[in-house]
């Protein structure tokens, strides 16, 4: 079968048809894209009837698909420009021309090379409508028609192939492409032509001119900005026009556009307080000492204070949070589920346990180092001035040997420290001892540190 003249003009006037009849394109962004490179012509594996490999086999479909340097026709100059448009989603369509020099059709190699001419209208459907949107990967399928000339040979080609678009930016990317090219005229060699080429996008229009495209514009007859999708902010609030309820007038989200004087988020008819800034729980009034009694009526607005004291501070002589008409203790400062007087034994107790924490025992043994006889001494003394007091001193160890050696060694350690603070004349009836080995760990018995920690004393109040 061959395609006459009038086939290649209606191919030629479908493709004008579509470039300037299609209204809805010119709306996309950069509808036009144009690229250059190069391409390499290969008859080897296109199943030509006759042709047979170096073995004398017949070649088949796709043999020896990307051998190069043995089938490939290419010349080391750009060789293929073609220029595309976008009509949809998922096609656009795409006019190509390329040139090349034909050295060896499969292994039969030329002693004159052919010249290669080929013009291609293509239309290509976008497989990301099936694989999904990417950002940079844009893979498309081929189909269409063509005119080939080799040589002295000239025919209509029908066109199936693939193809991908690898961006590296918006605008630009390079294209792979690999199409089949099926003669019409029985006396020309069906192949494969492979190209490479960089590829520009443009054409994008914007009629207002605000650098938003006419496709995204939502006023895209009126200049505006791109966070607002081209509609305008004329008051520069914000808040574009159509959202604003005073376009013209600068104001806040929160009021729909409209001013509020003292800028504390309330509209002036509902502002008690319009001049001032306040707060919404006190209609607009302002609280400067946050203590729940508006500016104007705080006897002391800078100092905070109850309500029944007209907004001022209660007086706190000992400064411990209890006030002096609450406090038993006023000039002593103390808890206030105490009544602000100091908890002696607390705080008696915390210390002791304080100084009790910091001293360690060399691993394995009952024996303290003897830098930490300060730190009993210190105890002893607390203990003479509360010697009505009496005492637990609980003794713990690591977990380094076993349970029952360490809780012997915990009593060990715990009846030294007794018999230290009975030579400082502590009332040894006055004392209690109890060793818990290595049950109560305040740490990892992981590390040197851990371990060194959970060998410890506890001093505990009994009354």
């Amino acid at each position: 079968m061959k395609m006459t003249i009038t086939h290649i003009n209606f191919f030629i006037s479908l493709f004008f048809i579509l470039s300037f009849t299609n209204l809805s394109s010119q709306n996309q962004d950069n509808p036009w894209i144009i690229s250059f490179g190069v391409n390499a012509v290969d008859f080897y594996p296109a199943n030509i009837k006759g042709m047979t490999s170096e073995s004398g086999n017949e070649t088949q479909w796709f043999d020896q698909f990307f051998n190069v340097s043995d089938h490939y026709n290419y010349i080391k100059a750009p060789s293929k420009l073609s220029i595309g448009k976008y009509l949809n989603e998922s096609f656009n369509v795409e006019l190509a021309a390329s040139i090349n020099k034909i050295n060896k059709i499969g292994n039969l190699k030329l002693e004159e090379s052919l010249s290669y001419f080929a013009v291609d209208l293509n239309f290509n459907y976008d497989l990301n409508k099936i694989i999904g949107n990417t950002t940079w990967f844009d893979p498309y399928f081929i189909m269409g028609s063509g005119y080939n000339s080799i040589g002295t040979e000239k025919s209509l080609t029908l066109n199936t192939g693939i193809g991908t678009k690898l961006w590296f930016s918006k605008n630009v990317g390079i294209k792979l492409q690999t199409a089949y090219k099926h003669f019409l005229n029985e006396d020309s060699y069906r192949n494969f032509q492979h190209s490479v080429s960089i590829v520009l996008k443009f054409g994008g229009y914007d009629e207002d001119n605000d650098g938003v495209y006419d496709k995204v514009d939502k006023c895209p007859t009126i200049f505006g900005l791109a966070e607002f999708n081209g509609c305008p902010d004329s008051d520069e609030d914000g808040i574009q026009d159509s959202d604003d309820a005073c376009p013209t007038v600068f104001g806040i989200e929160a009021l729909n556009g409209c001013p509020d004087s003292d800028g504390d988020g309330i509209t002036d008819k509902n502002d008690k307080c319009p001049y001032a800034k306040g707060e919404q729980k006190y209609n607009g009034c302002p609280d400067s000492d946050g203590d729940g009694v508006i500016d104007s009526l705080d006897a002391c607005k800078n100092r905070p204070g109850p309500i029944s004291n007209k907004g001022c501070p209660e007086l706190d002589s000992d400064g411990d949070g209890v006030i002096d008409k609450l406090d038993k203790c006023k000039f002593e400062s103390g808890p206030e589920n105490n009544n602000g007087c100091p908890d002696i034994k607390k705080d008696l107790e915390a210390k002791l346990s304080e100084l009790a924490n910091s001293i360690l025992f060399i691993s394995g043994s009952d024996i303290f180092y003897s830098k930490y006889e300060m730190e009993l001494d210190q105890i002893a003394n607390l203990m003479k001035k509360h010697n009505n007091l009496k005492f637990q001193i609980l003794g713990h160890t690591d977990d380094v040997g076993g349970e029952e050696s360490n809780l012997k060694l915990s009593l060990k350690r715990v009846n030294r420290i007794l018999n230290y603070l009975v030579s400082k004349d502590i009332n040894q009836f006055n004392l209690n001892i109890q060793g818990l080995g290595e049950s109560m760990p305040i740490d990892t018995n992981e590390t040197r540190e851990g371990r060194a920690k959970n060998r410890r004393v506890e001093i505990k109040i009994l009354n």
